[in-house]
């Protein structure tokens, strides 16, 4: 029992562990299998199984339909969101960062106007939102978006491993020392523990892109060396290098899929399910017809 609990709580079923894809089959083999145990008692096992798949997959199709377009006061997407052997976030919209002259960038023509990217408001047509009594709902979700594609950016201008130490190639490297090498500082400067780190010059804005219409994002990263004082107090970071304009596309994802993969498997079982129990009631119906219309033998009296 803590063995299961030690799992459950670190996680240590991966998705496309057998355990993890059998969880979902098994669970409903358990709880329509009691059921369709129950109407083999009365039915037989054909009627029963027919039963059972009209009742339990009608529910799901009309359960699932609901998780896909949802329903007032109920937001599309809140059912299923994955498969089985899929992680939880396989269909979450997501930023994909990447910088200028990549190979992902061949793909989105307006990374070469940059002067063209507006704020979040400015995307949306709108007034500044910052100072407002009440800020337009939309504008508030686009910002968080933005927020996310520009923490995306940061995460590849300047990678940091476990311990917060910037992953940086040997020439970067290189170029870095030497403007430190430069710099005129007060003496018992030392370096501070994260020495190298981003930092935002320019906040994200965004445009769609001419060719795709794929919402794209933008903003200005500065590599930052940090130090500290002989008593150990953070100084003001010093920019060093270059700033680099990095860019995120959007990718909507599809929540919706695997509620709509859920409904359709559903409907056809549904129908399938319809289909039989109406051959076999027809079926039936038939042979009591039989039955009524065979002549009755009449007694005959033994004295005659």
């Amino acid at each position: 029992m803590e063995l299961q609990l030690v799992l459950a709580v670190e996680a240590a079923i991966p998705p496309d562990h057998p355990a993890s894809i059998l969880a979902v089959p098994l669970g409903i083999l358990f709880f329509v299998g009691s059921i369709y145990l129950l109407l083999w008692s009365n039915y037989g096992a054909k009627k029963a199984l027919a039963i059972t798949g009209v009742a339990w997959a009608g529910f799901s199709a009309i359960l699932g339909v609901f998780w896909w377009f949802g329903a007032p006061g109920i937001p599309a997407g809140l059912g299923i969101n994955h498969l089985p052997g899929q992680a939880t976030d396989h269909y979450v919209d997501r930023w994909y960062a990447f910088e200028e002259g990549s190979e992902r960038a061949t793909f989105f023509p307006s990374v070469a106007e940059v002067d063209r990217f507006a704020p979040p408001h400015e995307y949306l047509g709108l007034p500044p939102q910052e100072d407002a009594e009440r800020p337009n709902l939309e504008w508030a979700s686009l910002v968080s978006q933005v927020g996310q594609a520009a923490s995306r950016m940061e995460e590849q201008f300047l990678p940091v491993d476990e311990n917060g130490i910037a992953q940086i190639g040997a020439d970067r490297r290189a170029a870095l020392e030497e403007e430190v090498a430069e710099l005129d500082l007060p003496e018992g400067t030392r370096r501070g523990p994260m020495f190298y780190t981003g930092q935002v010059v320019e906040d994200a804005r965004l445009l769609d892109d001419a060719q795709t219409g794929v919402m794209l994002a933008t903003a200005r990263f500065q590599v930052v060396a940090n130090f500290v004082d002989a008593d150990g107090v953070p100084l003001e970071p010093i920019p060093v290098g270059d700033q680099v304009d990095w860019f995120a596309f959007y990718d909507p994802g599809g929540a919706w899929i695997p509620s709509a993969i859920w409904t359709g498997v559903a409907l056809f079982i549904f129908l399938i399910s319809l289909a039989w129990l109406d051959r076999m009631e027809q079926r039936e119906k038939r042979l009591q017809a039989d039955e009524v219309e065979e002549p009755e033998r009449l007694a005959v009296p033994i004295t005659q």
